[in-house]
C-alpha cells in the first residue's frame, strides 16, 4: 500500500515487471483501441452538438486515451525507448484518428450552430491544468493497484480526453482557428498534465530511481512551464470578464432607472472583442424597453467603467397572470360526479324550434261554443221518426 514511507523507495522486481508488461500491453495501437476511440469520438461528437452534457459523459467513460498515456507516464521515468516509442505511436495515431472522425461528422452537421458545450472548450486556463494533473495521479494510483482499478472510469469522466479532440475537427470543419486552436490547447493541457502527474506518481511510488528520471522530470518542467502561460492569460481574462460583469451588474440595478425595476437575469462581458460586448439578459414586455434606452444606458456605463464597450438588450418575453377573487356571487357550483359546472349539465329539452329561415304552420283556432248552440244543454224537441 502506497505511504509516506514509499517516496523514492524501489518496489519489488516482479511488481515492476508486473506493471511494465501492463503498461506495455494497454500501449499497443490495437483494433479494439481504435474501435473504442472511434465510438467515444462519434458519440461525443454527437453530444457536443445537442448540447447534452449527460451523452458527453457517456462518450468520455468508453474512451481509451488513458492507456497509451500511462505507457508515456512509466516509460519516461525508466528510460525504456521501446515503450515510448509504442505510447507515442498510438496517442499520434488515436489523436489523428479521432480528429478526422470529428472533422467527417461535423462536416454532416453544418447546418446546427455551435453549441456552449463546444464553445465552452475553446478557452482552457489553469483550472484545467489543475484538473489533468490530479486526474492523472488518481489514474498512475489506480492503474498500480489491481484492487481500485475499477476507478478509471471516474477519472476518465474528470479529465474528457475526448470531448477537446473532437472540438478540434469541429473547429476545422467549420474553418473557425479560434475554435480549433483553443481546443487544441485544452486538448494539450490534458496530455501533458496527465502525464506529468502520472510520472511523478509512479516516480513516487518507487517504480524508477530518481536519477533515471531526472530527464523527464526537467522535460515536465518545461512542458508545464510552456502551457502555463497562456492558461494563466486565459484565466486573468476569465477572472476579469467576472469582475466586470458583477461590477455592471450592480451598475445598471443601482444607478439606472431601467434596471431597477426590471429582473436582471445576467451580464455577459466578452472583453477579447473590440469594443468590449456587454449582454444583458432581463424578463419582460418588448415594448418597455426602446433604444434610445439601450444607448442612453450604453453611454452610462462607457463613462462609469472608462472602457469602450458595445451594450445590447435580450429581452424574455413575459406574461404575467393574475387571480380574480373568488365571491359567492360569480362562482358556479360544481357537481361533484362530473366535475363540471352544473349549468353545463343536461337540462330538460325544450321543444324543437323549426330551421332559421322557416316559420312553423299556423296551429287551427279554437273554436269557442257560442251561446245557444246545439252543444248547449237544452231538452231535445225534435219529434221521433215513425
Amino acid at each position: 500500500m502506497f505511504s509516506p514511507r514509499h517516496i523514492f523507495k524501489r518496489v519489488r522486481p516482479d511488481d515492476q515487471l508486473s506493471l511494465e508488461i501492463r503498461f506495455e500491453n494497454i500501449s499497443r495501437p490495437t483494433f479494439e483501441f481504435f474501435i473504442l476511440l472511434g465510438s467515444s469520438t462519434i458519440i461525443a461528437t454527437l453530444g457536443l452538438f445537442q448540447n447534452s452534457a449527460a451523452v458527453i459523459i457517456g462518450a468520455m467513460i468508453i474512451a481509451p486515451l488513458m492507456r497509451p498515456l500511462m505507457g508515456l507516464a512509466l516509460s519516461s521515468i525508466t528510460a525504456d525507448e521501446r515503450l515510448f516509442k509504442r505510447a507515442l505511436m498510438t496517442l499520434v495515431a488515436g489523436s489523428a484518428f479521432g480528429i478526422s472522425i470529428s472533422y467527417a461528422g461535423a462536416q454532416l452537421l453544418q447546418s446546427i450552430q455551435l453549441t456552449p458545450e463546444i464553445l465552452g472548450r475553446t478557452h482552457p486556463t489553469l483550472l484545467d491544468l489543475g484538473v489533468a494533473l490530479a486526474a492523472g495521479a488518481v489514474g498512475a494510483y489506480c492503474q498500480s493497484r489491481e484492487d481500485i482499478r475499477d476507478s478509471l472510469a471516474g477519472v476518465a469522466i474528470a479529465v474528457a480526453l475526448v470531448p477537446p479532440l473532437s472540438v478540434v475537427g469541429i473547429g476545422l470543419a467549420r474553418g473557425s482557428w479560434a475554435v480549433a486552436s483553443g481546443a487544441a490547447v485544452l486538448y494539450a493541457t490534458n496530455l501533458v498534465g496527465i502525464t506529468v502527474a502520472a510520472a511523478t506518481v509512479l516516480l513516487l511510488m518507487g517504480y524508477s530511481p530518481v536519477n533515471k528520471a531526472k530527464t523527464a522530470i526537467f522535460a515536465s518542467i518545461a512542458f508545464l512551464a510552456f502551457l502555463v502561460v497562456p492558461l494563466g492569460l486565459s484565466m486573468r481574462e476569465l477572472v476579469l470578464e467576472n469582475r466586470l460583469s458583477m461590477e455592471i451588474n450592480r451598475l445598471l440595478k443601482e444607478k439606472t432607472h431601467t434596471f431597477k425595476n426590471v429582473r436582471l437575469q445576467s451580464v455577459e462581458v466578452k472583453r477579447f472583442k473590440t469594443p468590449m460586448d456587454v449582454v444583458a439578459t432581463v424578463y419582460g414586455a418588448e415594448s418597455e424597453f426602446h433604444p434610445a434606452q439601450v444607448k442612453a444606458v450604453q453611454d452610462f456605463l462607457v463613462k462609469n467603467t472608462g472602457m469602450n464597450l458595445q451594450f445590447r438588450l435580450r429581452v424574455i418575453p413575459v406574461t404575467e397572470i393574475r387571480a380574480i377573487e373568488v365571491t359567492t356571487e360569480n362562482t358556479i357550483p360544481m357537481n361533484p360526479e362530473t366535475q363540471y359546472p352544473e349549468s353545463v349539465q343536461s337540462q330538460p329539452s325544450a321543444p324543437d324550434e323549426p330551421p332559421k329561415g322557416e316559420t312553423s304552420p299556423p296551429s287551427p283556432p279554437s273554436v269557442q261554443p257560442s251561446p245557444g248552440s246545439a252543444t248547449e244543454n237544452y231538452p231535445d224537441t225534435r219529434q221521433p221518426e215513425h
